[in-house]
């Protein structure tokens, strides 16, 4: 028998025998959905097949069930979280939301509605870059962040429409009061950077496509800013003291493909030079205070290769109608997690980072008048 958790005391016979019917059809719900999704085991004997399914231990009636699931020897909360979405519909709910509990459960609780439908509201800015930053709402309801003191690199890729500028706006908003912190980069939309330009020290933000000698000249002040600091690098640190007076330098690339165009279209030696600092600031950056946020419409192999995919500690991805390019930035993704993404609602990414499972979230949606007006009048103050 499946054991009730906060049961009501006061309950007549009929409804306690109700609601451990309840449970249990909930449980028997769970054994055939997890069968029919593959999260069991199939052992061969002599009478036929055996197949054991993750078993359920307690439930939590209510509007929102929660089930205590034994997972079997061997398995991962992810592995639940990796077919919920196939195993929701059985529950009567839209979501799973999936939560270990111990080392050997977990807690499954059966949503009625999707967590990632409502629109996130813009957030405050952070006092210091160093503090963590929201880069959206996850699953469970918590706060994804992005903590630049022991973060690497960022790369955010999405299709047009997907959320994807709207995201990033959100990001760099939440520096705008940070005075420990510097927002340069080479954006050739003339949008993102466009609000730090006059607040960025001279020729370290690069905008528009006319002169893309600007671009590789903000690149080579970034690199120059980079081999300095390491230069001057105490022999007994691996990575320079962050602060006020050696702020952290977010190196924003927007629409990264586009730039490659511009300076491949003026000769070789351009593009080679664009690749070759960015590879630089990638490989190196970190230790010298460098970030470096990447944006792409895809993070194709051709743009972003291995190595400079493999610095990157944080990778975002919005909306996006190929699998492969997916892959690229997320190696745990499923087929069935990359068929549904390729049509989630704008602001709804796939967030994969250091000790977190491959994850949803949704962004905060800042306008980009919001943005603007974000980072104009911490900088004016």
């Amino acid at each position: 028998m499946v054991l009730l958790i906060d049961a009501p005391e006061r309950r007549t016979r009929r409804e306690r025998y109700d609601d451990h019917r309840d449970a249990e059809a909930l449980a028997w719900a769970w054994r055939l959905a997890c069968e029919g999704s593959g999260l069991c085991r199939s052992v061969d004997t002599p009478t036929g097949a055996t197949i054991t399914t993750p078993k359920v231990t307690a439930v939590r009636l209510g509007r929102r069930p929660e089930l205590v699931v034994a997972l079997q020897p061997g398995q991962l909360p992810a592995d639940v979280r990796a077919v919920a979405h196939r195993l929701a519909p059985a529950l009567g709910g839209v979501a799973l939301r999936v939560e270990p509990r111990g080392l050997t459960h977990v807690r499954v609780t059966v949503l009625d509605v999707d967590p990632l439908a409502d629109v996130v509201p813009p957030v405050p800015p952070v006092r210091s870059a160093l503090d963590p930053l929201i880069l959206g709402r996850d699953e469970g309801g918590d706060p994804a962040t992005l903590d630049l003191s022991t973060a690497a690199h960022v790369i955010v890729q999405g299709a047009s429409g997907s959320g994807k500028s709207v995201g990033c706006y959100s990001l760099l908003a939440q520096l705008a009061g940070a005075p420990d912190v510097v927002v340069a980069g080479s954006d050739i939309t003339g949008l993102l950077l466009a609000p730090w330009a006059g607040h960025a020290p001279s020729g370290l933000v690069a905008l528009g496509t006319r002169d893309p000698d600007v671009h590789l000249a903000a690149l080579a002040r970034l690199v120059d800013l980079m081999d300095q600091r390491i230069a001057a690098m105490p022999a007994h640190r691996d990575a320079v003291a962050l602060d006020v007076d050696t702020p952290v330098v977010l190196a924003v690339v927007e629409e990264l493909p586009g730039l490659l165009r511009v300076l491949d279209q003026h000769g070789k030696e351009p593009g080679q030079r664009g690749r070759t600092m960015l590879g630089r600031l990638l490989g190196e950056g970190r230790k010298a205070g460098i970030r470096c946020l990447l944006v792409t419409q895809r993070a194709d192999a051709k743009i972003i290769g291995g190595y400079e995919r493999g610095q990157a500690s944080h990778t975002l991805s919005f909306r996006i109608d190929s699998a492969s390019g997916l892959s690229m930035l997320h190696s745990g993704v499923t087929a069935d997690q990359a068929a549904a993404h390729a049509t989630a609602a704008p602001g709804v990414a796939l967030l994969s980072a250091p000790g977190v499972p491959l994850s949803r979230l949704r962004a905060p949606r800042t306008t980009f008048a919001g943005y603007v007006a974000a980072v104009a009048g911490p900088l004016a103050a």
